[in-house]
């Protein structure tokens, strides 16, 4: 069971479920979004409705999430050149291997079957940018692949702040926020077109991550944000549906949806209140049902592999598709498990490997940092 926090010695929970299987939540709907686009594509009619699009604020999740998760987990980490090192190794074993094979995987299909892969826009994609996420004008290889540029831009300035005192978290937040935010206070006035980089380094996207990141420092020092004492069960549970209610009223604000500039800036905050309100209830030693975890343990499986699972599904369902919805409401409950069981058989057979043999590498590289 999840270990209560204690007011009085300051301590957190070690593993946050709740948090775990918000990132499986996120998943399946981004999932959800891009099975929209299958059926339109695939089927003469639709039980999706527009309504589905917005499973992509599970990107915004995903963000959210990684700000809180960094701040988190380092946050009793030693500071340093050597610490700062084992961050970064520790992300790109995390992010890359799994990322190269299914790009690998795609590749090898776009070679015999660029229809398949790469069937939406025009312009091919840059391999090499592609692999190495690397900012780009184009969409990478794995068209999801462009959230994980901005993780590893995240990363990049994370490992940064790691080199400096812990104390200096805040205030680098601060300058990070600021100098985002003067940026377009000026952009508008006239400052010539950006290029992938630039809009990369000042995207507002970036906001979601600081947010998570200042809601982690707050969790950790036991701040004026996070509940404590008898209330922190209803304290968790108004923060949550205010996170939703918050969240429904911007969607529905934001025209575009998911392309519009100011997204990032707009569902920082309640992402971050539904963040914070499941944080809490691992602050409160509450359980949640453990499939709903185990799906956050395949959520990055599931994110990678689910675009080309439904792509492969979609186009067998395409030679028998009929009139009706009958046969919609049955295909797409068998693809919703068959994409599922995909990215729970490369988690076990490949993830999972693969996270335990960075785990052991990293301890031989760094064997004096803390485990």
């Amino acid at each position: 069971m999840t270990a209560a926090y204690s007011p009085d010695t300051q301590t957190v929970p070690q593993r946050l479920d709740h948090i775990q299987a918000l990132r499986g939540i996120a998943a399946l709907l981004v999932m959800i979004s891009h099975l929209l686009i299958v059926e339109r594509k695939y089927s003469p009619d639709q039980i999706l409705g527009d309504w589905a699009i917005y499973g992509m604020v599970g990107v915004d999740l995903f963000f959210v999430i990684s700000g809180f998760i960094m701040v988190y987990v380092m946050w009793e980490r030693p500071r340093g050149i050597k610490a700062s090192g084992e961050f970064l190794y520790s992300r790109a074993a995390r992010i890359y291997p799994l990322y190269w094979i299914i790009s690998a995987v795609l590749l090898a299909l776009w070679f015999v079957r660029p229809d398949m892969v790469f069937s939406s826009i025009q312009t091919s994609p840059d391999i090499f940018k592609s692999f190495a996420l690397w900012p780009q004008d184009r969409e990478p290889l794995l068209a999801v692949g462009w959230t994980l540029v901005h993780e590893m831009y995240f990363y990049l300035v994370f490992a940064g702040i790691m080199l400096l005192p812990r104390k200096a978290l805040l205030p680098c937040l601060a300058i990070w926020f600021a100098l985002i935010s003067a940026f377009h206070i000026y952009y508008i006035r006239g400052l010539p077109e950006l290029n992938a980089a630039t809009s990369l380094i000042t995207s507002k996207m970036t906001y979601q991550f600081m947010v998570g990141a200042l809601l982690a420092w707050d969790f950790k020092r036991g701040g004026g944000v996070t509940p404590s004492g008898k209330f922190e069960k209803t304290a968790a549970l108004i923060l949550l549906v205010l996170g939703i209610i918050w969240m429904a009223s911007e969607l529905t604000a934001l025209r575009e949806f998911p392309n519009n500039s100011g997204r990032g800036a707009a569902l920082a905050g309640p992402c971050g209140l539904i963040v914070l309100g499941l944080a809490c209830r691992d602050l409160a030693g509450q359980r949640i049902w453990s499939p709903f975890v185990r799906l956050g343990d395949w959520s990055y499986s599931l994110y990678l592999t689910h675009v080309l699972s439904l792509t492969v599904l979609g186009r067998i369902w395409a030679q028998f598709s009929t009139e009706g919805l009958i046969d919609n409401a049955i295909i797409l409950a068998v693809m919703v498990l068959a994409t599922l069981i995909v990215s729970g058989l490369v988690y076990r057979y490949i993830e999972a490997p693969i996270i335990k043999a960075a785990r052991n590498t990293r301890r031989r590289l760094f064997i004096s940092s803390p485990n």
